[in-house]
């Protein structure tokens, strides 16, 4: 097995633990909550700036995230789909 192979394998378990990390962690910080999001940071704190997405700010100055929060807002304003206009028309014709 050449370095470069064995590079590579270790970068994919350096990636492969990072990510589970992430799945434990109920706290996040901008980094961290960037790449959950599959943002950039700078965006992130364009949000945070905007109100958009909710943050702590512990210290007055580095921010954090709480998991269950970052999911909020991934799913926030969702689309209906056919089956939600189809029961709609459904029920429409049954009054």
């Amino acid at each position: 097995m050449s370095n470069l192979q064995i590079e590579e394998k270790l970068f994919n378990i350096e990636n492969s633990i990072s990510k589970l990390s992430l799945a434990v962690k109920t706290i996040l910080s901008t980094e961290e909550a960037a790449e959950f999001l599959g943002l950039k940071p700078s965006y992130l704190y364009k949000l945070t700036s905007d109100k958009k997405i909710r943050f702590f700010k512990p210290l007055g100055k580095l921010i954090y995230f709480k998991k269950e929060d970052l999911e909020a807002f991934l799913l926030r304003n969702p689309s209906e789909t056919n089956l939600d206009e189809n029961s709609t028309q459904q029920n429409h014709w049954k009054k």
